[in-house]
């Protein structure tokens, strides 16, 4: 699959393209790149829709501005709504995981979405209850001119790849398969520090309102066994959200779509069909 790369919002960003049909925008979490989708693209395009998946900055071929303030919830949201505009995306569909996830549903605060799928949606609440949260809360309190020169150093090789498979996966087996190893990006730690230092941001998102028609139809998912964020305050996050389709995958962690690509393809395809159908029934046109 082809490699395109667009110019947005002063930042270079890698993408693919595959399939015709209504638009939908897949965002990976933090670590990984667009490649975590490859059995969605594949699912989704067969299914009647033009799927853009994304590198966001920091991550795979896409561009990694140096400092970590190009790495906040405003500023990815700002990037990936300017690739909307840029490429005459209106009103996508948005699927995202972790970081992704979040990007979604700040974007749908801002412009018209068709649906959201989110699975395992970063938020303030999710990162401080998780395993990292300790980690999350130093980073969180130190002066960010102080994180901007520590991040100078890149992460090494082999670092990422340690982190994917300690914590990624509900089962170990599923990280030593190729498509999970080709799935995860080298990243400069300003990327990952911006981020984490960020997080007090994130919390607009556990206020997002079940408001009917102020709102695009939600889809969550959850794997139980993520050891990266809370799904049990990712649980009572989604309750507040009151979403259209809830989704809990018992044997799952953090990147479901990895550990059970069908299953995951199979609820987007269904919700996505059920509320961005690809034919509009002739009586609405």
């Amino acid at each position: 699959m082809d490699l395109l790369q667009s110019a947005v919002d002063g930042v270079r960003i890698a993408y693919t393209r595959k399939g015709s049909g209504p638009p939908v925008v897949l965002l990976h979490n933090a670590g990984a790149t667009h490649r975590i989708w490859l059995a969605q693209i594949e699912a989704l395009a067969a299914a009647g829709y033009t799927v853009y998946a994304l590198d966001l900055p920091g991550y795979g071929e896409s561009e990694k501005p140096h400092g970590i303030e190009h790495y906040t919830l405003a500023r990815y949201t700002r990037t990936v709504h300017a690739f909307l505009k840029h490429h005459q995306l209106s009103e996508p569909a948005l699927v995202g995981n972790c970081l992704g996830a979040a990007v979604a549903l700040s974007l749908a605060r801002v412009t018209a979405v068709a649906a959201v799928v989110a699975i395992n949606p970063l938020t303030r609440l999710t990162a401080r209850d998780g395993t990292y949260g300790p980690l999350a809360r130093v980073i969180g309190a130190t002066p960010a001119r102080v994180l901007d020169t520590a991040s100078r150093w890149h992460t090494p090789g082999w670092l990422p790849h340690a982190i994917a498979r300690s914590a990624w996966f509900g089962d170990n087996t599923a990280a030593r398969t190729p498509r999970s190893t080709d799935s995860v990006a080298a990243f400069p730690a300003w990327a990952l520090t911006g981020m984490v230092h960020d997080l007090p941001n994130f919390a607009a998102l556990e206020t997002w309102q079940p408001t009917p028609g102020l709102r695009p139809p939600l889809c969550t998912i959850w794997g139980s066994r993520n050891r990266v964020l809370s799904a049990t305050t990712g649980g009572r996050l989604t309750a507040a959200w009151q979403p259209e389709r809830e989704e809990r995958l018992p044997d799952c962690g953090h990147v479901p779509m990895l550990e059970q690509p069908d299953q995951v393809s199979a609820i987007l395809v269904e919700f996505l069909h059920e509320h961005f159908p690809t034919v509009v029934p002739q009586g609405q046109r």
